[in-house]
């Protein structure tokens, strides 16, 4: 078994639960902690937070637990989520 827990700012909850069903997982809740179950893997997202970046600015923090059965699914799903995720600098 595989586990790693990610921190991501600036992705809202409810696109990173349509991020994970796009990797081919179904999701079991609606409230924190949100269980997403895919094949052979599985993400649960633990918490949001507010996170302040400076006195005026201040960003979301969602942590995720990702778990998978074997080093080939979990290689899979990352690749898959890290295209959802990535965004651009500007």
């Amino acid at each position: 078994m595989i586990e790693k827990v990610m921190e991501l700012r600036g992705i809202p909850v409810s696109a990173l639960v349509t991020y994970l069903t796009e990797c081919g997982g179904e999701a079991k809740s609606e409230s924190l902690p949100i269980q997403v179950v895919g094949d052979q893997w599985q993400a649960e997202i633990l918490r949001e937070e507010q996170v302040r970046i400076t006195s005026r600015f201040h960003v979301n923090a969602v942590f995720i637990r990702m778990t998978a059965l074997g080093p080939e699914s979990f290689e899979r799903l990352m690749a898959q989520f890290r295209l959802k995720i990535l965004r651009v600098g500007g």
